[in-house]
């Protein structure tokens, strides 16, 4: 009984992981996605808060049942380790994680047109212009970050791509 417990634990944990891992390894920066994907992340996402949740339950009771079988302290602390990674995905369900991949650029730093060695002259920029004064914001960049909050001609505005 207590391995059938420490499996079903062990399964348990895994399907968490891959039900919050997988929307993160699908949608990642400069990877190729595809609609599918997509679908299937979103999906995944909107489910992952109840799921994590059920899980992170079923694992508790699975560890009340087991905690009387493990005499040990080795065997209770092993059996302690998929509760983190439960309580961790549990957690994680519920966090943004996409804004910690793709952080708006806050305090952008600029140079003159004519010193700006780290785009190409083929590269495609996004450009602001505003009583006289212009910035140009580089789509290479905007692709990571998305967003740019700036400042041109005393008015804040937020490039994005």
């Amino acid at each position: 009984m207590r391995r059938f417990l420490m499996s079903v634990l062990g399964l348990t944990t895994l399907a968490s992981l891959i039900w919050v891992g997988t929307p993160v390894y699908i949608i990642r920066p400069f990877s190729p996605q595809t609609a599918r994907g997509l679908a299937l992340s979103y999906s995944m996402r909107s489910w992952s808060g109840p799921f994590t949740l059920a899980a992170l339950l079923l694992g508790v009771l699975l560890c009340v049942a087991l905690w009387k079988r493990l005499l040990s302290r080795r065997g209770r602390a092993l059996a302690a380790i998929p509760m983190l990674v439960l309580a961790g995905c549990a957690w994680l369900a519920r966090q943004n994680h996409f804004e910690w991949m793709f952080g708006p650029l806050r305090h952008p730093e600029f140079v003159a047109a004519g010193e700006a060695s780290h785009v190409a002259d083929d590269e495609l920029v996004l450009g602001v212009a505003r009583d006289g004064e212009a910035r140009a914001y580089p789509v290479r960049a905007l692709a990571y970050h998305h967003l740019v909050n700036d400042v041109v001609a005393g008015e804040p505005v937020v490039a994005t791509y």
